[in-house]
């Protein structure tokens, strides 16, 4: 190779380099990666997917309000308790979904809308009253053609008043 072609090429890099960088900048603006409403048009996961915690007595409520459009799996739910440490939680309800054959997963029961889901602490209620940590997993998909991967919620919570 002559020094023209190295210095044609040298050139071509560095264009390509900045051009790829600026790109890059104009599309994180405003958000951050995957599922970034700024970069490819959809919402970011906890907008698409507004998840709250209730915690009365010894019962634990999670409420999820779904933008419309967007839909949550309903075998994707995963919650673990993380403080206290000796936590033991038991399901007590999870809506039924609708039934659909997601392009993703095949055969699959799916909520729309709201989903509420109730657990119970296996743990006296003294326990319980000085609040607790979670780690809520979820996963769901906008109609448009795109499936969120799973993604975690941290939740510290202390019961509500009675």
């Amino acid at each position: 190779m002559n020094l023209k072609h190295s210095f044609s090429l040298l050139i071509f890099l560095i264009i390509t380099t900045f051009s790829l960088s600026a790109k890059a900048g104009f599309f994180d603006q405003g958000g951050s990666g995957f599922g970034s409403a700024s970069a490819d048009g959809f919402l970011p996961v906890e907008q698409a997917f507004r998840l709250t915690g209730d915690l009365k007595g010894t019962q634990l409520t999670l409420t999820w309000h779904i933008e419309p459009e967007h839909y949550l799996y309903r075998s994707r739910f995963k919650v673990l308790p993380v403080l206290p440490e000796n936590a033991d939680l038991t399901i007590l309800e999870i809506p039924r979904g609708e039934q659909v054959v997601d392009e993703f997963q095949g055969n699959v029961e799916i909520l729309r809308d709201k989903a509420i889901l109730s657990y119970e602490f296996n743990m006296p209620d003294e326990t319980v009253r000085q609040g607790v940590v979670i780690k809520v997993t979820f996963q769901g998909c906008a109609e448009a053609g795109l499936c969120y991967p799973p993604h975690t919620q941290q939740l510290n919570l202390v019961q509500n008043a009675r």
